[in-house]
């Protein structure tokens, strides 16, 4: 008999990851990102785990697109900005100072939501400058007057927003021109892919980010090389498995304080 796959999406859909919000069980994890100057941690991203009570750790991409389905995924990023937020505050206390990358829906960027994050952020105490706003490639930006609004909300509010995932979703060279932005991520796919056109491509984006003191960041550096290539490419951070994986927040806690 074939076992079962603990990380499926469990048969209760809707209901069943409503009541999971409910129970707490969705928690953050944290990866870190790297000064490239510094080789210290700086930010640290949170990103979403369901503790399941009977399957285990459930990994997103088995419950993202179904919270995105169901109207669910603003109200699991406002638990996981909480929660991570809270640690954060915590680890201020303890002398660490870390940015913090939560991940956000295109479908979520209304003035009302940035309203909403901003009072959040207020009422966490965390300074300008600290939280940052990653918006994910899917779906895809619509490119509408209602997104910019908000994004552009936001960074006036002290709230950075990343463009997550550059070059292997949706945001062209065009559309990074036209866009509200901090920071900008490279995805993962561009550092496996080592022909010229590839290096071209991210040079522009790192003088469109730099041209807007934006900062750019290097996804999936998982060997030494990597790092290299993500110096050579010009950007200011670097995360992956080189570094680290996604972790809990008592695993990372002492990395961060020696740093």
């Amino acid at each position: 008999m074939q076992g079962r796959n603990p990380n499926h999406t469990p048969t209760g859909g809707t209901r069943e990851l409503r009541r999971a919000v409910r129970r707490g069980e969705l928690v953050p994890y944290f990866q870190p990102e790297y000064d490239l100057n510094s080789g210290r941690p700086v930010a640290v991203e949170a990103l979403c785990r369901w503790q399941h009570p009977d399957r285990g750790m459930i990994m997103p991409d088995r419950f993202i697109p179904l919270a995105e389905r169901a109207g669910l995924i603003g109200e699991l990023g406002r638990v996981i900005l909480e929660q991570s937020g809270r640690r954060l505050v915590e680890w201020r206390r303890k002398g660490v100072r870390v940015g913090l990358a939560v991940n956000v829906s295109p479908t979520e960027l209304r003035p009302e939501f940035a309203r909403a994050v901003l009072d959040l952020v207020r009422r966490l105490g965390l300074p300008r400058g600290t939280v940052t706003a990653e918006i994910t490639e899917t779906p895809a930006l619509t490119d509408s007057c209602e997104e910019h609004e908000a994004m552009q909300a936001l960074i006036d509010g002290g709230v950075g927003v990343s463009i997550d995932d550059f070059g292997a979703g949706f945001t062209s060279v065009e559309g990074l021109r036209n866009i509200p932005f901090t920071e900008v991520k490279i995805d993962r796919s561009l550092m496996r892919d080592d022909r010229p056109e590839t290096d071209a491509l991210v040079a522009t984006c790192v003088e469109i980010a730099h041209g807007r003191d934006a900062l750019v960041v290097a996804e999936g550096v998982e060997t030494a090389e990597d790092l290299e290539r993500a110096r050579a490419w010009g950007c200011d951070r670097a995360q992956g498995f080189y570094f680290s994986p996604a972790v809990t927040a008592e695993e990372l806690e002492p990395v961060l304080t020696m740093a």
